[in-house]
């Protein structure tokens, strides 16, 4: 072989090497315009608001992509959380301003009042002693169902909000039946309503502080809403992977219609606009209830009473 035949060989050797070198280059050039086209895409639908977390295949993106892909799709999930607390903040605000307006306007009716019995009095007529004392109460009243729905409220938002905890662990129910039983049993008996409650020593998985305060509201219910002579009873029933309690009563019972509304914050039943009450105590507890993996139920026939059945797990994490 020549020395000339050698050359043409290299020189065909280093043209194919220039010509897939600048294929190379022309593939990357356009993978990069590419690559910066759809970061400038999804910069776009995020400031837009419009970016979605199903709109590019994470299949077929480079780490580049990915990571910003991750990072826009952090963003959009953060300004969604943000909306949701503002939202429900907002309507705390708007549920506070409505439950408070009753108490606050009676508190000022009663005062008016007094001030005008106290000019009265000033006046030198003592008969107005008596009326007195019942102002005074009635503004009592008020101001105690004022603190009451404050503290509710409270409370509530902390739990919705993530700053009240829960800890459930392997506790035993026992001890929950015998803060209901201390709770309730002489305010049964005072109304004429007979409680009862089965002993258990079952066991399940909850925080046992806020479930003593979930079941107690709905045993509260159950005794407020049971007229004289009725019957308000506690029982445990013990499942492979739940532990069921039942808070049965034979109280006025609920509307089917309105059953699911029971739950809801703030909502109360017509037939129990006479009561004393906010409408806090079954939402809280269901909402105790949920963040411990369980439900709850409701069974009812107006007239006959009703039944809730709080289902807890007893599986440990």
């Amino acid at each position: 072989m020549n020395t000339t035949m050698i050359t043409g060989i290299c020189v065909c050797i280093i043209l194919c090497l220039l010509a897939a070198l600048a294929l190379v280059l022309a593939a990357c050039r356009a993978r990069e315009k590419k690559l910066l086209k759809r970061l400038q895409e999804m910069l776009e639908d995020a400031a837009a608001g419009t970016f979605s977390e199903g709109k590019l295949e994470d299949t077929k993106m480079s780490e580049l992509e990915s990571a910003m892909w991750r990072f826009l799709n952090d963003s959009r999930l953060s300004s969604v959380s943000l909306a949701a607390q503002k939202e429900r903040i907002q309507s705390l605000i708007s549920d506070i301003s409505h439950q408070t307006v009753t108490p606050i306007a009676n508190i000022k009716i009663y005062g008016e009042l007094l001030k005008e019995q106290q000019e009265k009095w000033k006046a030198g007529d003592l008969s107005v002693h008596e009326d007195f004392a019942e102002e005074i109460d009635a503004v009592i009243e008020q101001v105690d169902k004022l603190d009451f729905l404050i503290e509710s409220l409270v409370k509530l938002s902390r739990l919705e909000n993530g700053i009240l905890e829960l800890e459930p662990r392997k506790c035993c129910i026992r001890e929950v039946l015998s803060a209901a039983d201390r709770q309730f049993s002489k305010k049964a008996r005072q109304k004429g309503v007979t409680f009862t409650i089965e002993d258990s020593t079952e066991e399940a998985v909850f925080d046992l502080k806020w479930t003593i305060e979930a079941v107690g509201n709905i045993i509260d219910n159950a005794v407020k809403y049971t007229p004289k002579g009725g019957s308000v009873s506690v029982r445990v029933l013990q499942y492979p992977m739940f532990l069921r309690l039942d808070v049965a009563d034979t109280g006025i019972g609920i509307a089917e219609q309105e059953q699911a509304s029971v739950f809801t914050r703030f909502y109360r039943s017509r037939a129990v606009s006479g009561q004393p009450g906010v409408g806090i105590g079954l939402y809280f507890a269901r909402e105790v209830i949920k963040r411990e993996k369980g439900y709850i139920k409701v069974s009812s026939e107006p007239g006959k009473g009703s039944t809730f059945s709080l289902l807890i797990t007893s599986l440990a994490k």
